[in-house]
C-alpha cells in the first residue's frame, strides 16, 4: 500500500518510532546494551500532547543526561 500524500509538516503532530524506552536507563536514560551512549529529545521514541511537550522532553532529557556524563 503506498500512501497518496500527506498534508505537510505545517499539520504534522507527532513521529512514531526512535529509541525504544526500554531499551534505555530511565533514571539516566543510558543504554543498557551500549555503556555511555545516551539517547534524548527525539531520538527516542516518546509521544506527548501538541502545546510544547517535546520541546520539555527535549530540554529534559538533555539535562537529565549531561547530570550522567
Amino acid at each position: 500500500m503506498k500512501p497518496a500524500g500527506d498534508k505537510g509538516y505545517d499539520k504534522a503532530e507527532v513521529m512514531r518510532g526512535g529509541v525504544a524506552t526500554e531499551e534505555l536507563s530511565s533514571k539516566t536514560l543510558e543504554a543498557k546494551k551500549v555503556p555511555s551512549l545516551f539517547f534524548g529529545g527525539e531520538c527516542v521514541d516518546v509521544t506527548g500532547w501538541l502545546g510544547g511537550y517535546n520541546f520539555q522532553w527535549a530540554w529534559s532529557s538533555g539535562f537529565v543526561i549531561a547530570q550522567n556524563l
